[in-house]
């Protein structure tokens, strides 16, 4: 039996802690309130704030986890790489964890490290860094913060007048401490799919089917899958999804 520290207690962490129960493996659920999903069939819980990451030190030394599970984005990730170094298993690793949650790292690093192709962007700490970086994307444009879930704070810029009030909603929708927003060219497309990528100590990397998404309005409506594309845009995707992970 493993002791598993799951970083956050949401509806899919309460899902996750289903399903390893089911493995026999005993579960801490963390979040910053009492009562969460998760702790609701956790084994164990622990309510405070994963951005403090003094707190965040003092449970896992009091617990001792076999494995860490970030699953919330406000969480004081630097510290995960002081806990790997200790022998705590994070997973998928401090490293992927860093980069997944902060959308200023995972773009920088698909884009400047990899070189994989995206939207063009800038980031902005303030309203007049948001307005000068507009300017040389154009407009329409989109604004979002650097750390959010759930579509909170992202909005379509189609006009000047609506920077202020895109910037306001951006740092409003921001999760963690982060003041900073991302500006990124519009992209026109056909459809938007997910691709669950799950990479093995040994063997290949696995992909599963393409899951499609509905928005409209800017609100998520549904999902499904398997989503029918054109066989080669599925093999960019999987390309691509192979190189980040």
């Amino acid at each position: 039996m493993k002791k598993i520290l799951l970083l956050g207690s949401g509806e899919l962490g309460k899902e996750f802690v289903i399903a390893a129960q089911r493995l026999g493996q005993h579960v801490i659920a963390c979040d910053s309130y009492a009562g969460a999903p998760a702790m609701q069939v956790a084994d164990e819980c622990e309510v405070f704030s994963m951005l403090d990451g003094d707190a965040l030190t003092r449970v896992v030394e009091k617990h001792r986890p076999d494995i860490i599970v970030p699953e919330i984005e406000a969480i004081r990730t630097e510290r995960l790489y002081d806990f790997e170094r200790e022998g705590i298993q994070v997973t998928p690793s401090a490293r992927a964890v860093n980069f997944t949650m902060n959308r200023k790292a995972i773009r920088d690093l698909a884009a400047k490290e990899l070189g994989l192709k995206t939207a063009r962007y800038f980031y902005a700490t303030t309203f007049e860094e948001l307005k000068e970086a507009a300017e040389k994307i154009g407009l329409p444009c989109v604004v979002k913060p650097l750390m959010s879930s759930s579509g909170k704070g992202q909005s379509l810029v189609r006009t000047a007048e609506e920077l202020q009030h895109a910037w306001e909603y951006a740092i409003s929708g921001s999760r963690g401490d982060i003041q900073e927003v991302i500006i990124e060219e519009f992209i026109r497309f056909d459809s938007e799919i997910t691709l669950l990528t799950v990479t093995q100590k040994n063997g290949p990397t696995l992909f599963c089917p393409p899951i499609g998404h509905v928005q409209r309005g800017g609100d998520y409506r549904e999902s499904f899958q398997p989503a029918h594309i054109a066989p080669e845009h599925l093999a960019e995707a999987c390309r691509m999804a192979d190189k980040v992970t």
